[in-house]
């Protein structure tokens, strides 16, 4: 269940700010048709329970024939090309790094693909459960049913076991004005070095992300310049996660479009998301209230289809607290968590909030605790970790959060206003600003899987050698992050030690290199760079290996350094040159 727990101040950045209430707990990528179907709900009867049913197997779709061959190429067509190709390339990615002598078995479109076998869905229907959502990954439906309507549904051959859906209380409280000084967001990008990596010319162009949230406004001056390729609304059944007075509360949309500005908003002198020139899918997950049931269901769906969309990336800053207990955080059981690691197997990465739960051991929500997800955690902007950071471990003990970012007194827009801004704390803000950071990761490696993203993100981070379980492998550094794994320093005079422009810097191999790691757009295994005006080069995107450099400069001696294995080398290899003298 999520938590409810969120930090939100709010600042009159103009001063028509807009009083509303939020709820800031962590909230966390094209075909013809979403592999969830939402379906029409019924009114309940009030002991109606929301419920996941869970089948055994595909029925008759499990069995070779003319129905399997049909359904396996329906779904083949309903799966856009972009999809399909980044799941051949998390396939190459999965096959290059499985064992020696291991056979690639898995295709690209499969089981996962087919959806619950009708006859199955019937039989549920028919014993009282109302469906909610289908669900092709997980082979199973979410149901509106009564006690007794489980118990018979439970009865049935085929259902392999039930688990109701998470129910939460939020408490919705009215944001107040902060004592932040409203400031540019330039801080808050500064700090994970996203600056420098613009000014490299990389703003997330190419790059498909869905942000599945609360519902979104785009009339806000940050968000009119958005590449919006798709939407849905998987709370109501339709094609507008905006407001809508008829069915929402007034605050319905705040935090989705806060999260959404983060990560691509664009309003010069104002407000800068990391990856501001992406293409986006938004979808709306989560209705907000006390006491109503989470849709996790409709989470799960928003996933499926961002998947089948062809998204690359995902960012949510949902997580579910209360309804799992630490034993359920183990990676593998909860709904979401699982739904998380299916799309990483097929290549669409999610960065999801770790929750804002407080410092106790354990305090990670799901889906945080997915191998599949890299999660995040807030700092403050000094790097210290918020107070109400959650952090791990995970129950089967492995390092959570994955990274931190900033998250208090993130600048982000204010739904259904033109130009406000508000300060607002929370992972739901971290998360997507670790988000904006990954886009620019994979439009710089357009050819990269979902595990060297993820290396590449937490290898180059603050504490990439000593991580642990409150600030994982560290702050994010996205400008190592995109020249991952890389060879940097400074070359000196060695007796004046003032930096030597112009000096050029050549590498080739000190030993093995592996070259399938070496991706089209990298850097070859031989080359040279020069220096510039402080003396300082930098060696970007080596395949795996050890490498020499040799640095000469007219007047000069040639030196030598090295080798230097990558990764996980990340630079410090300065050299001082000796003069050559007449």
């Amino acid at each position: 269940m999520p938590s409810p727990r969120a930090w939100w101040n709010v600042a009159r950045l103009p001063a028509a700010l807009v009083a509303c209430a939020v709820v800031a707990f962590a909230i966390s990528t094209r075909a013809r048709a979403s592999m969830i179907t939402p379906v029409p709900v019924a009114p309940a009867a009030e002991v109606a329970q929301p419920s996941w049913v869970f089948f055994r197997d595909r029925g008759d779709l499990a069995k070779p024939g003319p129905a399997r061959d049909a359904a396996l190429a329906e779904a083949s067509r309903r799966i856009s090309p972009r999809a399909m190709i980044r799941r051949a390339k998390a396939a190459r990615e999965r096959d290059r790094i499985a064992p020696k002598g291991a056979v690639a078995t898995d295709p690209l479109v499969g089981d996962q693909d087919l959806g619950p076998d009708p006859t199955y869905v019937a039989a549920v229907s028919a014993r009282g459960g109302v469906i909610r959502t289908r669900s092709r990954w997980l082979n199973a439906v979410s149901v509106d049913a009564s006690s007794e309507a489980l118990e018979r549904i439970g009865a049935l051959p085929f259902v392999a076991g039930i688990r109701p859906v998470a129910c939460e209380s939020r408490d919705e409280a009215a944001a107040t004005e902060a004592e932040f000084n409203a400031g540019p967001s330039y801080l808050q990008i500064d700090m994970l070095h996203v600056p420098e990596v613009h000014a490299m010319g990389l703003h997330g162009e190419g790059i498909l992300v869905c942000v599945l949230d609360s519902g979104f406004e785009l009339d806000h001056e940050s968000l009119r310049q958005l590449e919006v390729r798709g939407v849905r609304d998987f709370v109501n059944g339709d094609n507008d996660p905006s407001y809508d007075p008829r069915t929402d509360l007034p605050t319905q949309s705040v935090h989705g479009t806060a999260v959404l500005s983060t990560i691509g908003g664009y309003a010069p002198g104002k407000l800068i998301g990391p990856a501001y020139r992406a293409d986006y899918l938004l979808g709306m997950t989560e209705r907000v209230g006390s006491e109503r049931p989470v849709e996790e269901d409709f989470w799960c769906a928003g996933v499926e289809w961002a998947e089948a969309e062809g998204a690359d990336l995902l960012t949510s800053s949902l997580t579910y607290h209360a309804w799992y207990r630490w034993r359920d955080l183990d990676g593998g059981t909860a709904v979401s968590t699982r739904a998380a690691n299916l799309a990483r197997s097929n290549g669409l990465l999610i960065v999801n909030a770790i929750g804002n739960e407080g410092q106790r051991e354990g305090s990670i929500g799901a889906p945080a605790d997915a191998p599949g997800a890299i999660s995040v955690g807030a700092v403050n902007g000094i790097g210290n970790l918020a107070g109400f950071s959650s952090v791990g471990p995970t129950y089967d003990r492995r390092v959570k959060p994955d990274v931190v970012a900033p998250g208090v007194a993130v600048l982000t827009a204010v739904a259904r206003t033109r130009d406000a801004y508000a300060r607002v704390n929370g992972t739901s803000f971290s998360t997507p600003l670790v988000a904006g950071c990954v886009a620019l990761i994979m439009e710089r490696h357009p050819d990269w899987g979902p595990e060297m993203v993820r290396d590449a993100l937490t290898m180059s981070a603050s504490r990439a050698e000593r991580p642990d379980t409150r600030f994982g492998w560290g702050v994010v550094n996205a400008r190592e992050a995109v020249l991952y794994p890389l060879i940097e320093g400074v070359v000196t005079d060695f007796h004046t030690r003032e930096p030597l422009e112009g000096a050029t810097v050549r590498w080739e191999p000190a030993g093995s290199v592996d070259s399938l790691d070496a991706a089209a757009g990298d850097s070859p295994p031989r080359g040279s760079v020069e220096t510039d005006s402080a003396g300082a080069y930098v060696i970007p995107s080596l395949p795996r290996g050890s490498f020499k450099i040799t640095i000469s400069k007219t007047g000069y001696f040639d030196a030598d350094a090295g080798p230097y294995d990558v990764p996980p080398n990340l630079g410090d290899a300065n050299v001082a040159l000796r003069y050559r003298e007449k």
